[in-house]
């Protein structure tokens, strides 16, 4: 749903169903912002965000975190949702940490992160 309404919004979008599959997209593909469910198979969202804090590479990188649950880290974040959230808040809080644009990856070849 998250997916549907940014690409609806006209922001490009890669998905990652899992937070293994995020980190290795991550090797390939530097976004200009994060949407990040903390609750995810594999590696949790909350050790993707501490990877992704923690890499000069991606530490820039502003994350929307999506939960359904209180959580706590000392690792900043751009902003936390909790659910259930609209596509329409979801949207507008990726605009404002993409700075307006629609752009969802970087427009220049960025170091490939290595997580």
């Amino acid at each position: 749903m998250f997916a549907y309404a940014l690409r609806f919004a006209g922001v490009l979008v890669l998905s990652a169903t899992d937070g293994l599959s995020a980190l290795r997209l991550l090797e390939h593909e530097l976004p200009n912002a994060i949407v990040l469910d903390l609750d995810l198979p594999s590696v949790s969202g909350l050790d993707v965000q501490q990877e992704v804090v923690a890499h000069v590479e991606t530490s820039h990188i502003p994350i929307v975190v999506v939960t359904g649950t209180d959580w706590k880290t000392a690792s900043p974040v751009y902003r936390t949702l909790r659910k259930p959230i609209n596509g329409d808040t979801l949207v507008k809080v990726v605009q404002d940490a993409l700075g307006g644009s629609t752009s969802g990856r970087r427009d220049e070849p960025q170091l490939r992160p290595r997580l």
